[in-house]
């Protein structure tokens, strides 16, 4: 894969969920391993979620 396109995929939680995921799976990781994916993805998902709040309630006003 090219390297533009892996530094891009470091901001799609997808990525950082699939390597936990398997660590814990296949290889028994505990969270002080896996903790900086966990953390990459509830940072990823916290910024979607403000961002999916901020257009509702821009969406609300609009209408009232």
């Amino acid at each position: 894969m090219p390297e533009i396109l892996q530094a891009i995929m470091q901001f799609a939680p997808s990525t950082h969920f699939v390597t936990f995921a398997q660590a814990i799976l296949y290889r028994g990781a505990g969270f002080d391993v896996v903790w900086p994916h966990y953390a990459a993805v509830s940072i990823i998902g916290a910024v979607f979620f403000i961002a999916a709040l901020a257009r509702l309630r821009k969406s609300i006003t609009l209408i009232m």
